[in-house]
C-alpha cells in the first residue's frame, strides 16, 4: 500500500526544529541563571571596592578575586560550583546570541561587530568559569591585571602588535561611550518585559540600570585608556585590568569618594542583572 500523500515526510529539518523547541525552555532557564551569576560577581566586586574606599580592609579585586572571596565563605565551595555553572550559562547565551541572532542585529557591518562582541563577552565569562574550576582545584589564578599584561607582552612581540593593542583600546573606549548613551537614553529598558513588571519595578530598574551601566562604562574607559598607553609606550606594565582601573580611580584627587561612587555603581549593575534575569526578553 502506497504512502499517503497527506502525511508529511519527517525530514532532518523538522527533527531539528522539534529538538530546538524541546530544548528552548532549558536554554532560557540556563541563560537567566547566568544573569544571576553575573550579578553576584559584580555585586561582590562593588562591595570589596567600597570597603577599600572607606578603609575597611577591603582589597581592590578582579572578578577572579571576587571568586576567591566567595570560596572563603561558609559553604563557599558549593556556592562557587553553582556560580561556575551560572557563568557558563551567561557565556552560553552570548554564544547563542552571536550564532542565532535572537536580538535581530542582522548581518550588516554593525550587526557583525555586535555579534563579535557577544563572542568576546562569552570568552571573558568562559575564562571566569575556568578560574572557578582552578580555585576549586586549589590551582593558582592570576589577577586580571597580570593576565592582561602577559597578553599585552605577547602582542607587543608580534608585528603590528602595538596597532592591535591601540585599536583594542579605542574599541573599548567607544564601547564604553556607547554604553553611556545606551544608559542615558533608556534604550536598555527595551530588553525588559514591561508588561510583567509593576510600576515600581520598572521605575527602579531604570534608575539602577542607568547607574550600573554608567559605572561599568567608566571602568571600561579607564581600561581602554591604559591599553592605548600600553601601545604608545610599548610597555605591557601599562595594561590595566578591572582591579587596576579601580586602583587608578582611588589614586585620583578625592579618590576615595570617586571609588565609592563607582563601587556603588558596580553594585547597582549587579542588582540590575538580577532584574534582567527575571524580566529580560530571552528567546533563543
Amino acid at each position: 500500500m502506497g504512502e499517503s500523500p497527506f502525511v508529511k515526510k519527517d525530514t532532518f529539518g523538522r527533527k531539528l526544529h522539534r529538538l530546538k523547541e524541546r530544548t528552548k525552555p532549558f536554554v532560557v532557564r540556563f541563560s537567566r541563571f547566568g544573569h544571576v551569576a553575573q550579578g553576584v560577581v559584580y555585586f561582590i566586586i562593588g562591595i570589596l571596592a567600597i570597603q577599600t574606599a572607606f578603609g575597611l580592609k577591603g582589597d581592590l579585586v578582579t572578578s577572579q578575586g571576587a571568586l576567591h572571596t566567595i570560596a572563603k565563605q561558609p559553604f563557599g565551595f558549593l556556592i562557587l560550583i553553582i556560580l561556575a555553572v551560572g557563568l557558563s550559562g551567561y557565556a552560553f547565551w552570548q554564544i547563542i546570541s552571536a550564532i542565532f541572532d535572537p536580538h535581530h542585529v542582522g548581518h550588516g557591518v554593525k550587526g557583525v561587530f555586535t555579534r563579535l562582541g557577544y563572542l568576546v563577552v562569552a570568552t571573558f565569562y568562559i575564562s571566569l568559569c575556568v578560574s572557578s574550576v582552578k580555585i576549586l582545584l586549589h590551582a593558582h589564578v592570576h589577577t586580571s591585571g597580570k593576565h592582561y599584561q602577559t597578553v599585552s607582552a605577547k602582542l607587543l612581540s608580534y608585528p603590528f602588535g602595538q596597532t592591535i593593542i591601540a585599536l583594542t583600546g579605542i574599541g573599548v573606549i567607544i564601547f564604553g561611550i556607547g554604553q553611556v548613551y545606551w544608559a542615558l537614553s533608556g534604550r536598555f529598558l527595551k530588553k525588559l518585559k514591561k508588561n510583567e513588571m509593576s510600576k515600581e519595578e520598572w521605575r527602579w530598574s531604570g534608575h539602577i540600570g542607568k547607574t550600573g551601566i554608567i559605572a561599568r562604562s567608566i571602568v571600561f574607559g579607564i581600561i581602554g585608556f591604559f591599553l592605548i598607553r600600553t601601545a604608545l609606550q610599548a610597555d605591557p606594565d601599562e595594561t590595566k585590568g578591572l582591579d587596576g582601573a579601580l586602583a587608578e580611580v582611588a589614586q585620583r584627587p578625592f579618590g576615595s569618594v570617586l571609588l565609592a561612587i563607582v563601587s556603588i555603581g558596580l553594585m547597582a549593575y549587579g542588582v540590575y542583572m538580577f532584574a534582567e534575569s527575571r524580566y529580560k526578553r530571552i528567546d533563543p
